[in-house]
């Protein structure tokens, strides 16, 4: 049984430096059963695709999460890491950068816009969805032919999986497999109109996201809403039901996965709020 760090492992992470000084790279990690990648201080963030097998991976957001074969997860910079594999002849491979390099408009680079506290996260994985696979195992033979030591081609992957992600993945699917990386360029009004649902219209958890104290956010949330937290969420949320339930050929089930609700729970509110069901709800706003 070995334990090796990724930085003095002999497949280690290649890094490289592009004309515009970002780094990115990536390695092909074979690791047999009980072997551990430790890692005491991750100095750039990775993505992990489990190629074959299984591992379970520690780190300072939690301990122990399974990722199995066919499956990635999300690693941010700073903390430390070890990955053991659970079965024996695990294949990885390790995505390595500083950040995402995605530049060609505001709507896309929501998709990775990210709350700056990092406390209380539960770091998402997601399944290698057919396109996905077709680039990761493209990657892996371009790093075992000792390709991806040069930064051109270490930036053309880089700006392709980030592309394949906001093309076959969902906006909450990569939203919260992301979760942890920092933009410290979003505002306080596109932080709560982008994050209320995501917490369940929780207050609680929607301060604990922002990384900002109880004093400042109600502070600053009366500031730019004119109203509480709860208040504003509440409102928030009946407008939302009513705008989803008015869009062409809705139904109960659309509605409610918009909302990122179950149908019982949009039954309880719209008789709540609106003393009807979902159905009779948006065939009201269909007749008018």
């Amino acid at each position: 049984m070995r334990n090796f760090h990724i930085i003095s492992h002999q497949d280690c992470i290649e890094l490289t430096h592009n004309e515009n000084g970002r780094l990115t790279g990536a390695s092909y990690l074979p690791i047999d059963k009980n072997e551990n990648i430790i890692e005491p201080f991750l100095q750039h963030h990775i993505v992990i695709f489990v190629l074959k097998g299984k591992i379970e991976i520690t780190c300072k957001h939690y301990k122990g999460k399974t990722v199995r074969e066919g499956h990635m997860t999300f690693l941010s910079r700073g903390g430390f890491v070890q990955i053991k594999a659970c079965q024996a002849r695990s294949n990885l491979l390790v995505f390595g950068f500083d950040e995402i390099t995605i530049r060609t408009n505001d709507t896309l680079m929501d998709f990775f816009t990210t709350r700056s506290n990092l406390q209380g996260k539960i770091h998402n994985t997601l399944p290698l969805k057919a396109s996905m696979k077709h680039i990761v195992d493209g990657i892996v033979s371009e790093v075992r032919k000792g390709k991806l030591k040069d930064s051109s081609i270490c930036q053309a992957w880089n700006t392709v999986l980030f592309i394949t992600f906001v093309t076959y993945y969902t906006k909450a699917q990569i939203t919260e497999f992301f979760r942890p990386l920092v933009n410290s360029q979003i505002n306080f009004r596109d932080f709560i109109e982008n994050n209320y649902l995501e917490v369940d219209s929780n207050v609680e958890k929607l301060i604990l996201f922002s990384g900002m104290s109880h004093h400042h956010f109600y502070k600053t949330f009366v500031e730019e809403f004119g109203m509480s937290p709860k208040t504003w969420m509440l409102e928030r949320f009946k407008q939302d039901i009513v705008h989803y339930s008015s869009r062409p050929n809705a139904t109960t089930t659309f509605v409610a996965t918009k909302l990122g609700i179950t149908v019982t729970r949009l039954c309880q509110l719209t008789r709540k709020y609106y003393d009807c069901t979902p159905h009779q709800l948006i065939e009201k706003h269909k007749t008018s």
